[in-house]
């Protein structure tokens, strides 16, 4: 029972240090630049809380024209792209490659 109990502040010193680390956090934003909770932010303002907290950047001139090409592909042509890039087989898998 000792071994629980004690387990159980553990826990609870370890939430308490996960909160003030989240207070924290939260703090260092703005007021008026947090996402409130009981509003949802709407696409072009969800953007720009993005990017001014630098998580997202505007696409770069290259990756504009690559989707542009994306875009001008047919639907089929598409499809066919999609289903050859999931017959692929890494070897090694990417994640392990990551990993190392």
């Amino acid at each position: 029972m000792a071994t629980l109990e004690q387990e159980v502040m553990d826990l609870k010193t370890r939430l308490a240090r996960l909160e003030a680390v989240i207070q924290r956090i939260i703090g260092d934003i703005p007021q008026a630049e947090r996402p409130g909770l009981t509003a949802p932010l709407d696409e072009t303002q969800l953007l720009a809380w993005l990017k001014a907290h630098s998580l997202v950047r505007d696409p770069s001139a290259d990756e504009c024209r690559v989707a542009a090409e994306w875009d001008a592909l047919s639907d089929e042509d598409k499809q066919a792209h999609i289903d050859s890039m999931q017959r692929l087989v890494l070897d090694p898998l990417l994640s392990q490659i990551i990993i190392e």
